[in-house]
């Protein structure tokens, strides 16, 4: 921090650490992090402006009086002392008792000190004679005694030569000062001191690489003495700073050791999975039960370990000190370009499909659509654009569009095949939540701070709600019309009505110790509250089209070009009024009643021609496919400090600037990419493992009272076409097997007899144990036929029917034990009290 750096753009207001994170203090932070004591600055005009600086970080104040004289500021709102004392030669009896240990003031909570350039302009040859007992002297003291709780000396300053004054120009030359500063540099090798201590070279970078600072060449104005200010502050105050969620200081920063519940994730790739290969391969132990129930398939395995690899890689990202974090930059140009450069590889991976009309939002064209929505908030995030509000509210619409294919799909889904078993349900859940789960304790972050897998997760939940009530009677209109309308009337009550969220994560906190922002949470719920209805009826209004045979009208073609035209001029009125806008505060009032908008006027224009449906980019698809792990994976391992920052994996932090941004932004993209991808697949394969016991549940209750869509999960959703159209299932999500088998025409029309045969091998339940109870019968029967005494065949007919009923109670603890939805709920609770103690 006190070495290298940079200014991050033209303004040189922000200055960049070379690979760390500074924090800029506000007046309350400065005041606790120095126990509300004393600062001192000690040396010449120079340290002066720097004192000046530092003190109007606290409050401002005009300046008067004479230059060469002592300064003396108190802050009583704040408790804070802020003094100067003027002595260019640090040798004053006052300096001295204080360098000597035996001052009687009030011991500075931070110390600076500068001198030198009285030395060069007053002493002419006789300079460093004379400037390095001086320093010797500070030398002396900070290694015997603790004069200040930290001390910061000034490196002789180098000024902006061009600009001296005549006299000065003649005895400030480059020369003296490199030999005073190499002096310095060599002494604080050989230190071992007893206060914290530093020597501030960065502060003559600071002052060298900024322009328009300084009228006079030596004395720099704000913006120079504000970053050594900021940067003094961070030497003595980030150690103090909570080590907590959000950890986005990373500058003389020491992260805390992990806690025992993130150790757990550690074990699970370094000790749990190669235990689990070796045991697993070795021979004589294949029949033993441990083998048998306890440790996964090889696939799952792999998957475990992958994942654990993963997370690892993101906790040694933004959870030590291994890798280097920079601060965001907005430019407008680099995001313009990236955007543009982008695009064109979208538009180069283009591919058509020639085999009929793939349909009206198509499993590819809604991929497509994730993944360039998911690469513009990507590069929204990595450039810190949420500042602009001409681009900030467009993103906003993004989300938006994401949870209208979350309506849209999950409806489709329920509609068609009726199916809202509890494995269904946490299929879903798990999906949309697994590595989220996973990085909040690794991590030590809080669950709603990964806010769209909350968000996805509760739209989810409210749509198989909505349609679980009263299934049986969905394919009536008036019904579930009225259903979607009372509940979205429920879920705005529950937005919005005051204290209703507060009571709810208040009774949270109190039990499992989760604490979650309210406040937080209904902005985020507020903003999209009615667009998955919007989605949910624009399904069911595709399905209606279809079912009526509308595309064969006569008035179709003319109401499909008046949709294109109303369409166009929607997306133009989007843009004119959000771009009409004072800023983004205003827009989101607007944004919840208007974000359908411009999502339905590019849906309508994306399908409004066959080739238009048909064509899509597989890249964009590839991102797509990874949404949900790129959009969670960026919080530490493309962005940095809880995505305040960004990850810099080059070995120089200095590489990062210029030129190495750009080879800094390539080398961490494609390491963030490929971790995605295989986190997506590894994600996948754990959920199917973790949910194989209800999904086998359901697929033998299928002949259950849940009503089962026969007619195939490829219907013909595209007007005037006979082609199949497959169905996305799980928007947000890469379709996995079980998708497959869940919408397979050959599962969706089996009959009930079908599963016979593999009740006993598939884990239902209430066949299995009818058929323990009927063997158990038989057998007793036939035993009872081989005995002629007719006591002894009442007595164990007796036997029998006690037998048999202590067996169906038996087995009903078993299946209510086994039942998975017993089992999440005990996990659930148990993952509650597990809190208490995290």
């Amino acid at each position: 921090m006190f070495n290298k750096g940079w200014w991050t753009d033209d303004t040189f207001q922000k200055w960049q650490p070379a690979g760390c994170m500074s924090h800029e203090y506000t007046p309350k932070e400065i005041s606790t992090c120095l126990n509300h004591s004393r600062v001192l600055y000690i040396g010449d005009s120079i340290m002066r402006e720097q004192y000046y600086s530092m003190a109007k970080l606290s409050r401002d104040f005009k300046i008067t009086g004479s230059l060469h004289i002592d300064r003396h500021m108190v802050f009583e709102e704040l408790g804070m002392v802020y003094d100067f004392w003027w002595d260019p030669y640090l040798n004053s009896t006052r300096t001295i008792e204080l360098l000597e240990g035996k001052s009687k003031e009030q011991k500075p909570s931070l110390l600076v000190m500068g001198s030198g350039t009285w030395h060069m302009r007053r002493l002419k040859k006789n300079y460093f004679k004379v400037w390095k007992p001086t320093m010797e002297r500070v030398f002396k003291a900070v290694e015997k005694h603790r004069i200040a709780d930290t001390v910061l000396l000034s490196p002789v300053e180098t000024p902006k030569y061009d600009l001296l004054w005549p006299p000065r120009f003649k005895t400030i030359t480059a020369p003296k000062i490199s030999q005073m500063n190499a002096y310095l540099k060599k002494r604080e090798a050989e230190l071992k001191t007893k206060v914290p201590f530093k020597i501030t070279y960065v502060w003559n970078e600071i002052a060298s690489t900024s322009n328009n600072a300084t009228i006079d060449g030596l004395h720099f104005l704000q913006p120079v003495t504000k970053a050594q200010g900021l940067l003094a502050l961070n030497f003595r105050c980030n150690q103090e700073l909570p080590k907590t969620f959000p950890m986005d200081t990373t500058c003389c920063y020491t992260y805390p050791s992990p806690q025992w519940f993130q150790t757990v994730w550690f074990l699970v790739p370094l000790v749990w999975v190669p235990f689990c290969f070796l045991v697993a391969n070795y021979e004589k132990r294949q029949d033993q039960f441990f083998v048998k129930y306890l440790v996964p398939s090889n696939n799952v395995l792999y998957a475990l370990l992958t994942m654990g690899l993963g997370v690892g890689y993101m906790y040694l990202g933004d959870r030590t000190q291994l890798f280097g974090k920079i601060h965001k930059v907005f430019q407008p140009v680099v995001f313009s370009g990236l955007l543009l450069l982008l695009l064109g590889v979208g538009l180069v991976t283009l591919r058509k499909k020639e085999s009929g009309d793939q349909g009206f939002l198509n499993r590819a064209q809604t991929d497509e659509w994730k993944g360039w929505m998911q690469i513009i908030i990507l590069v929204y995030h990595f450039l810190g654009a949420s500042s602009v509000s001409g681009i900030y509210n467009p993103v906003r619409v993004l989300v938006a569009a994401y949870l209208f294919q979350t309506g849209y799909g999950h409806f489709f889904f329920f509609y068609k095949k009726g199916d809202y078993s509890f494995g269904r349900v946490l299929s879903i859940m798990v999906r949309l939540n697994l590595l989220t789960f996973v990085l909040q304790y690794l991590m030590n972050t809080n669950y709603l701070s990964y806010y769209f897998s909350p968000l996805v997760s509760f739209w989810f939940i409210i749509i198989w709600v909505t349609m679980y009530v009263g299934n049986k009677w969905n394919k009536t209109p008036s019904f579930l019309l009225a259903k979607m309308f009372g509940m979205a009337m429920l879920t705005t009550l529950i937005i919005h009505y005051p204290g209703l969220l507060e009571f709810a994560f208040k009774c949270l906190e109190y039990t499992f110790n989760i604490q979650w922002n309210p406040v937080e949470w209904r902005f985020r719920l507020a903003l999209d509250a009615w667009i998955v209805y919007v989605g949910m009826l624009i399904a069911y209004l595709n399905i209606k089209i279809t079912e009526q045979k509308l595309p064969s009208k006569a008035y179709w073609s003319t109401a499909k070009n008046a949709s294109i035209v109303v369409s166009c001029v929607a997306m133009i009125w989007y843009f004119w009024f959000e771009l009409s806008r004072p800023n983004k505060f205003v827009y989101n009032t607007y944004h919840p009643y208007i974000s359908w908008i411009p999502v339905l006027a590019f849906t309508i224009l994306r399908n409004c021609t066959l080739g238009l449906r048909n064509r899509s980019s597989r890249f964009f698809e590839f991102i797509g496919k990874c949404s949900l792990e790129t959009f969670i994976g960026q919080f530490h391992m493309w962005l940095a400090a809880d995505t305040q920052g960004l990850l810099l994996i080059l070995a120089n932090p200095m590489w990062a600037h210029g030129l190495g941004w750009w080879v800094n932004l390539g080398l961490s993209t494609v390491l963030f990419v490929f971790v995605s991808y295989h986190l997506s697949q590894a994600t996948g394969e754990i959920t199917q493992w973790i949910c194989s016991g209800a999904n086998k549940k359901n697929k033998n209750n299928t002949s259950g009272h849940i009503p089962v869509e026969l007619s195939t999960a490829r219907d013909t959703t595209t007007s005037g076409s006979n082609a199949d159209v497959e169905y996305q299932s799980v928007p947000l999500l890469a379709e996995t097997k079980q998708d497959e088998l869940s919408l397979s025409p050959s599962l969706s029309s089996a009959s009930p007899q079908s599963n016979s045969s593999s009740d006993r091998f598939l884990g239902n339940e209430g066949s299995r144990s009818n058929n323990v109870v009927v063997s158990m019968d038989d057998q007793l029967y036939s035993d009872k036929q081989y005995s002629n005494d007719d006591s002894a065949e009442e007595s164990w007919t007796y036997e029998s029917n006690r037998t048999s009923t202590m067996s169906r109670m038996m087995s009903k603890i078993g299946q209510f034990i086994g039942d998975t939805r017993f089992k999440t709920l005990i996990f659930l609770i148990c993952v509650g009290i597990a809190n208490n103690f995290c």
